[in-house]
């Protein structure tokens, strides 16, 4: 009995699921894309979360040719690993979390020629947590800042697709295959595997799902003036507290608003509850910034001009 006979031998028996580790292919689909396009699935590490101040320590992507039209991915083009130097000690924590070492970056820089010449052919930059990824990067590589980003993290509504976890490797697990993490260029190419398969509950291409969401446009609301006793119900509503943003009201300047985005087809909607539930039927005092790609997961969304 071969390995391909005894994997169907155990799961038609019901009482055993077989994963598969990830050997990344050449290329995923044979022939040519109709409508082809360039895209870069990119991860890094960093010295710690705060995307303001914090380095970047490890970056790695895979860039690969795909068809806008079907969402199918057909070649991989290039993958890159790189470690970056901080000029710091790293803490004990983040050692833990990411296995890099001062060892492993003393004296090591990124590869920008290498890694600006790809994001230049990009029409499109994913990563599995964008919200973290493109706000690094934009501060360390500033061609990240005028491109179209996706995620998948976020761009995939995996909770209509039985997949109660958001971690890359529960959802490797879940779509049935696992990876070697821990390097950057690991977590690259286990994502974009992902976006090779069929949701398990839809049916829908992962990638054709993320180019849906990405193409939307989305408003982002900023409750400026809310009056105090209804935060609560923006809370429920969904909005987030952002401490930092400032703004003016009636000539004077105040910190801190509840911010909420929203897909374009309940625009209507939410501006109708603001007026009615937040500013009681009077002028709202809300200000908004529409959103598409280009500005979603960047901190410019969260920024009025």
């Amino acid at each position: 009995m071969n390995d391909i006979e005894a994997i169907k031998h155990l799961e038609a028996s019901g009482q055993y699921r077989v994963i598969e580790r990830l050997n990344a292919p050449e290329r995923y689909n044979q022939g040519q894309p109709s409508t082809p396009r360039i895209g870069i699935v990119i991860d890094t590490e960093a010295t710690g979360l705060d995307t303001a101040n914090d380095a970047i320590i490890e970056l790695g992507f895979i860039a690969f040719e795909y068809d806008a039209h079907t969402g199918l991915i057909y070649r991989i083009l290039h993958s890159y690993g790189g470690f970056e130097d901080p000029l710091e000690p790293l803490q004990d924590i983040i050692i833990q979390i990411t296995g890099i070492t001062d060892a492993m970056v003393k004296g090591e820089e990124l590869d920008d020629d290498q890694i600006n010449l790809w994001l230049q052919k990009a029409d499109l930059i994913i990563a599995h947590n964008s919200a973290f990824d493109r706000q690094m990067l934009e501060r360390r590589l500033p061609l990240t800042a005028e491109a179209n980003w996706g995620c998948t993290f976020n761009d995939i509504n995996w909770m209509d697709e039985d997949i109660a976890s958001l971690k890359l490797d529960y959802i490797a697990y879940k779509m049935g295959y696992y990876f070697d993490g821990h390097r950057a260029v690991n977590d690259a190419q286990a994502t974009l595997h992902l976006l090779t398969k069929p949701l398990p509950c839809s049916g829908t291409l992962a990638m054709s799902a993320l180019l849906a969401h990405a193409r939307e446009k989305s408003r982002r609301f900023f409750a400026t003036g809310a009056p105090f006793d209804r935060k609560d119900d923006l809370k429920a509503r969904g909005y987030r507290w952002m401490a930092d943003f400032i703004y003016s009201d009636h000539g004077k300047q105040k910190k801190g608003v509840w911010s909420k985005s929203v897909a374009e087809a309940e625009i209507e909607a939410e501006q109708q509850w603001l007026t009615d539930t937040i500013y009681s039927g009077k002028t709202p005092a809300f200000i908004f910034k529409d959103i598409t790609a280009r500005e979603r997961y960047s901190v410019r969304e969260f920024t009025v001009d």
